[in-house]
């Protein structure tokens, strides 16, 4: 391959690839870098594996993705359960977008 080919190709290679920024727990990422160092896997494929998985609609990573997600909605919903009534309308009245126009009509 002349050396020409080889610049463009890793010219598009740079301009495809995309990076992402991953933050874990500092345990969690020793107990996984160990783990895939075992299995002779880096993080980086292992993380590309993960979402080529997903985007593929595999079966066994989409049920874990819908029980997180269900997990994230719960813990929202109990947050909101547990608000007063009394605060809940004092903030629907603080921010009801009716306030001005009632205030110019008085």
């Amino acid at each position: 391959m002349s050396k020409k080919y080889e610049n463009v190709k890793q010219i598009k290679k740079v301009v495809n690839n995309k990076t992402i920024h991953v933050e874990l727990p500092g345990m969690l990422h020793k107990k996984l870098r160990a783990m895939l160092f075992l299995d002779e896997l880096s993080l980086q494929n292992f993380f590309r594996l993960m979402a080529e998985k997903y985007v593929d609609s595999d079966n066994h990573i989409r049920e874990l993705v819908d029980v997180r997600v269900d997990e994230i909605k719960n813990n929202k919903l109990d947050k909101l359960r547990q608000v007063e009534e009394k605060d809940l309308y004092d903030v629907i009245e603080q921010n009801s977008p009716f306030k001005k126009w009632l205030k110019k009509s008085s």
